[in-house]
């Protein structure tokens, strides 16, 4: 009852608002709504004879309340739009980080395919910017420029269906990583899919879809059968080899600049060793750090197929002090991985744990159930803001690390309680990568990805924002420098938004960045998607 009271409360001072608009309009001419105004300007223009500016506070809750009404008649019965302040609003507006990070005024929550075109629709005849949002995951900084904007939230739609015939596995835009995984190991069946499980699917294979299981199968998107397609204009295209080919192409490494992915389907296969996989972690001294990695790089060139490793640090780790935490997962029997486990036993470890886990549970078996923390709103509100930079090398420069190692050490202990400094390092096998031609997709690097490079700073307050960014950036340029590449070369999911280039991220040679700007005129003309890593020309930076 009292929420009731609440709604029709404010739908009448939306009322008297309008009516207030009403009366504004017959005095004075009409309303102008600037979107791309800063959010302390006025966004509302009162024009004709006697032009005036509404006040901010005014101009905005306007905006929101006329919003939701507009927007409530055009949706289903399931949907539900919340505005900012609204209770259940901070649900839907909660994401990994909070650093430069787009800023919304109103949440749509969709029950079907038609509230996404609706809301698209709507937004476009507004100038409205809007934003879809899966898991929250997002990295980019380059999403500091949606503002005053809408974000539509994709989860209901997380549908699974499996064809067995054709074994493929279609699902809905709205579907994590884990319900994926969790759908397609529920049919004896398995494809490559990131390590983080709260991850929205269709996000990460519109980047790639790196992963443990890509030596064998190659990345998600290699995998990617079709995807339909909400484009600005509000229409709904399929996308695959045998129709709209050049957007099935940039779709598959390029695809977040073109349109909404309201569904996709992968093909899948068959289990290995019914599903099970063999899981060692290890902890050690930062001291040890040199033979650790040297013994990561013996066991990459190349990575076995079967292999994969994650290199994690640890603030507090086994010991009560800094640790690296080495994670091996072998996707066979557990006496397969012996000879892998080797040079690490070796280094006379802090800690060891062995198991076997099933493939759809690895997320959470792996580095001692670290995404327990990284995937709940909890976890990300410890250190609310945090900055990400991201390399990729050839293989591991030791003196480069070593000097990367102790600074990490040093910067958790200075600004302990107020910041948390972090890196997770990714070492996946490249055969089933490599099998695909170079162009066969937008993705650039499948010859200049051996391993992904991550650093983090997380924060409590923006104090000492360009210092922690400062420094960041500094360990970035002297990863590139040792890369082994020369140069920048940027998985689109972990560039940092500001500092990439797009031929960092798309590809230095001009062909690659002709074809999608080409495309780009074709499908979004209006730069409706032009949010998360543009690779558009004229860019505002801010």
């Amino acid at each position: 009852m009292g929420s009731q009271h609440t709604l029709g409360m404010r739908l009448f001072f939306a009322l008297i608002l309008c009516q207030w608009a009403r009366v504004s309009l017959a005095e004075h001419g009409t309303i102008l709504y600037s979107p791309m105004s800063g959010e302390n300007q006025h966004v509302f223009t009162l024009t004709g004879d006697q032009q005036q500016d509404l006040p901010a506070a005014t101009h905005i809750r306007y905006l929101q309340l006329s919003m939701k009404l507009e927007l409530t008649k055009r949706l289903s019965p399931g949907a539900r739009v919340i505005l900012e302040g609204d209770e259940h609003f901070t649900d839907l507006n909660e994401r990994y980080t909070n650093y430069k990070r787009p800023q919304y005024i109103l949440a749509v929550q969709v029950a079907e395919e038609k509230d996404v075109v609706e809301t698209i629709n709507y937004a476009r005849s507004r100038g409205i910017q809007f934003a879809a949002r899966s898991g929250g995951h997002s990295l980019t900084t380059s999403l500091r420029r949606i503002k005053n904007a809408i974000v539509i939230d994709m989860r209901r739609l997380n549908q699974a269906k499996y064809n067995h015939q054709k074994r493929q596995m279609t699902v809905g835009g709205g579907i994590t990583t884990g319900e994926f995984a969790n759908a397609t190991f529920a049919n004896g069946m398995e494809v490559t899919v990131g390590s983080c499980p709260c991850t929205g699917v269709l996000g990460i294979s519109l980047g790639a879809g790196i992963g443990r299981l890509q030596g064998k199968y190659g990345y998600l998107n290699d995998n990617m059968v079709s995807a339909r397609i909400l484009l600005a204009n509000g229409t709904i295209v399929e996308a695959s080899d045998d129709i709209n080919q050049d957007l099935f192409w940039a779709l598959r490494g390029a695809g977040h600049n073109f349109g909404i992915a309201l569904e996709a389907t992968y093909n899948v296969f068959p289990q290995r060793n019914g599903g099970k996989h063999f899981v060692i972690d290890w902890e050690f001294e930062v001291d040890d750090a040199d033979g650790v990695l040297e013994a990561v790089n013996s066991i990459s060139n190349p990575m076995p197929a079967d292999i994969a490793v994650f290199v994690i640090g640890r603030r507090r780790g086994f010991n009560g002090k800094p640790t690296i935490n080495i994670n091996l997962v072998y996707s066979g029997p557990e006496e397969g991985a012996a000879p892998f486990q080797e040079p690490f036993d070796k280094l006379s470890p802090l800690w060891k744990e062995a198991k076997t886990a099933a493939w759809d549970a690895l997320p959470w078996a792996t580095y001692n159930g670290l995404n327990n923390i990284l995937c709940t709103p909890q976890g990300w509100a410890r250190f609310p803001i945090k900055n990400f930079y991201a390399a990729n090398v050839k293989k591991y420069d030791i003196p480069t690390m070593h000097e990367y190692l102790n600074q990490w050490r040093f910067m958790n202990q200075k600004y302990d309680g107020e910041a948390m400094f972090s890196f997770m390092f990714e070492s996946f096998p490249q055969q089933g990568v490599r099998e695909r031609a170079d162009d066969a997709t937008a993705y650039p690097w499948r010859h200049g990805s051996d391993h992904f490079l991550m650093i983090e700073a997380a924060y409590k307050s923006p104090v000492n924002e360009d210092l922690f960014d400062e420094w960041l950036s500094k360990q970035q340029d002297a990863m590139i420098a040792t890369s082994g590449y020369g140069r920048l070369q940027q998985y689109v999911n972990y560039g940092h938004g500001s500092k990439d280039p797009p031929e960092a991220v798309y590809g230095y040679e001009p062909w690659r960045l002709e074809k999608l700007r080409r495309l780009k005129q074709e499908f979004d003309p209006e730069g409706l998607f032009n949010g998360y890593q543009p690779f558009a020309e004229g860019l505002n930076d801010e």
